[in-house]
């Protein structure tokens, strides 16, 4: 019975400490329904062309916050997502203790977000924006959050008010890699975020870098290119093709601002990784511009991205089949971003009407166009295309 006294005992202590910890509950939810309007093949693997598909980025969420008194709080977040092929997949977003720090700091500790953008603390709630989701050539890291600390300070000078939230910590978990998920680990990652605003208009820049791990195995996705060959033998130093720890940063911008019923957004990245198979740089970019018309929201965007793989030339180690130049950067280009080294562009128009007090019903339609390689040629290009229908009802609770 011995085993059994020290959880006895925590549950005593438990029942003699009654809570007093105030707890308030919100969600949000997103139903979005979609479908490739052209039945020639999808691009961007988002939405099929034979049937909508209501699952790919619906989600619902519950976040909670339990005030502990004396400037301190926890909060955390579940989100369940919307997968094609595997229905909702429930995760754990959020989890940190937050404090203030006199009348305009606050200081958190646990899973944060990483402020890359200018909508990542409501990246995830699609009723806080025009479109049903944001531009993918912008906001296109799989990734959100990281373990570790952040520390956000609000100040102004004159007419301007500032915000600076610095975040420190690690990332494990999925990484996309030529457009498939690959486990992954950012170490030492610091990620810094400046935003302002004056009157109607908002501006931020933000730069994030880390130490980028992926395992070697995991990112040879054409085995047949590579022969006998092992993925360290596309250069002949295999730290130019390795993930092992090659810096990646990144680098963004932006601008929001109102004159009136019209909205004018922009926002521009780059994204990269040093030493590796992966892109030399990845830029991503979009210009909108919205008209309020009562209850309901117009909008169009021009979006583009476009990625630039390295130049790699392989290794004559013996026992290896030598590998062309061709091979080694086909390699690479497929290990890419979705428009592998050429240009991607989407336009986007669609329309929102807010209903009650906290929904939303919205329309979007995109066409996407991309220069793609022909297999392994390295000059040969096709221009593949999308036209995405999606109808989305979001809310917040």
């Amino acid at each position: 019975m011995k085993k059994y006294w020290l959880p006895a005992m925590a549950l005593g202590l438990l029942a003699n400490y009654p809570a007093h910890a105030e707890v308030q509950i919100n969600g949000f939810a997103s139903v979005v329904m979609g479908i490739d309007l052209e039945d020639d093949g999808n691009p961007t693997a988002d939405y099929g062309g034979r049937t909508v598909d209501n699952l790919q980025e619906s989600k619902v969420a519950l976040q909670w916050s339990a005030d502990l008194g004396e400037g301190m709080r926890f909060v955390g977040q579940t989100m369940a997502r919307g997968d094609a092929s595997d229905g909702y997949a429930l995760n754990y977003d959020w989890a940190y203790f937050d404090f203030n720090v006199g009348d305009s700091g606050k200081l958190k500790f646990g899973r944060v977000r990483i402020p890359f953008y200018k909508y990542s603390d409501y990246l995830d709630v699609g009723y806080a924006y025009h479109w049903i989701s944001p531009p993918k050539s912008m906001y296109s890291l799989s990734f959100s959050n990281a373990d570790g600390v952040s520390y956000l300070q609000n100040f102004s000078s004159g007419s301007l008010e500032h915000s600076l939230n610095l975040v420190v910590g690690r990332y494990q978990g999925t990484l996309r890699i030529g457009g498939e998920p690959s486990p992954g680990n950012l170490e030492n990652l610091v990620a810094i975020n400046w935003s302002g605003s004056v009157g109607n208009h908002e501006f931020y820049a933000a730069y994030a870098q880390a130490d980028v791990y992926i395992d070697a195995a995991l990112l040879t996705t054409d085995q047949a290119a590579l022969g006998n060959n092992s993925i360290a033998d596309l250069a002949a130093d295999s730290s130019d093709v390795l993930v092992d720890g090659d810096l990646g940063t990144f680098t963004g911008f932006g601008y929001k601002g109102s004159f009136g019923d019209m909205g004018l957004f922009a926002e521009y990245s780059i994204v990269k990784v040093a030493d590796s198979i992966l892109q030399d740089e990845a830029t991503g970019a979009y210009l909108g511009m919205t008209y309020n018309m009562g209850n309901y929201i117009y909008h169009l965007t021009y979006e583009m991205e476009e990625d630039t793989p390295p130049t790699l030339q392989g290794s004559t180690a013996l026992g290896n089949e030598p590998l062309t130049t061709g091979t080694l950067n086909a390699i690479a280009r497929s290990l890419g971003n979705r428009s592998s080294e050429g240009e991607a562009n989407t336009i986007t128009i669609g329309a929102r009407r807010d209903i009650g007090n906290s929904s939303a019903v919205k329309i979007d339609i995109s066409s996407y166009t991309e220069d793609r390689y022909q297999s392994s040629a390295a000059t040969e290009k096709s221009e593949e295309t999308a036209l995405i229908l999606k109808v989305a009802v979001e809310t917040m609770f």
